[in-house]
Order: C-alpha cells, then structure tokens, then sequence
C-alpha cells in the first residue's frame, strides 16, 4: 500500500510541478490574458497553492508512514480549488475552469479516499 502512495505522491508531485512551472512562466496560456494589476495576486495566490501542494506532495513521497496525514490538505485544496471553478465555469463558461473542476476534483477525491483509508487502517 505505501508504494502505492509513493507512486501516486510522486506522479502528483510531477504534475504540480510542470503546471506550476507552465502557470509561472506562461500564465497567459491559463488565464487567456496577460497579467495585469488587478490579477498579479490571483496569479501569486495560485503560485502560492501550486508551491504548498508541491511540498505536500514531496513530503508523503519521501515518508508515506510519517506525513500520510498530509493527504487531508492537499483534498480540502484541490476540493476548493474544483468547486470554485465548477461555480466560475457556470457564470463564464471557459474549458480551463471546466478542466480544472475535473482534474482538481479528481485529485482531491483520490486523496481524500487514501486518507480516509489511511486513518480507517490506524484506527484497527
């Protein structure tokens, strides 16, 4: 089971890192639109989001065992992350918001029931 988590820790962390990357360098490619004043801290915010899922991610591929509890934020993030864009799918009907529900509620779903598994096997 722990390689099991290791390999999706990993594959996750791989993904947070070229999207982050991609977002970072190119964020006009997402946004449809270069940065401006009024969206350089939305842009930082996700920055931000990207860097601790990141980091979430690297910490359960080194230590599984240890930092399994990490699992939590990284689904309440990307729960948060897919329904607020489910929501601004709705009112501007963009394929990225769209991608972004699916792909950030898969994420979330998979972590949450590994956690919820997680903490079912430490309570046995």
């Amino acid at each position: 089971m722990w390689i099991a988590i290791r390999i999706l820790a990993l594959a996750a962390l791989i993904g947070f890192l070229i999207v982050g990357s991609l977002f970072a360098l190119s964020p006009e490619s997402f946004t449809g639109g270069p940065i401006t004043g009024e969206s350089a801290l939305w842009h930082s915010l996700t920055l931000a989001f990207m860097a601790t899922v990141s980091l979430l991610a690297a910490m359960v591929l080194y230590n599984p065992k240890r930092y399994w509890h990490t699992l939590l934020p990284i689904a309440v993030g990307k729960a948060t992350s897919s329904i607020s864009s489910l929501y601004w799918h709705t009112k501007f009907n963009t394929q990225f918001l769209y991608t972004n529900t699916i792909v950030d509620g898969g994420i979330a779903a998979i972590s949450l029931i590994l956690f919820l598994y997680l903490l079912y096997i430490r309570a046995s």
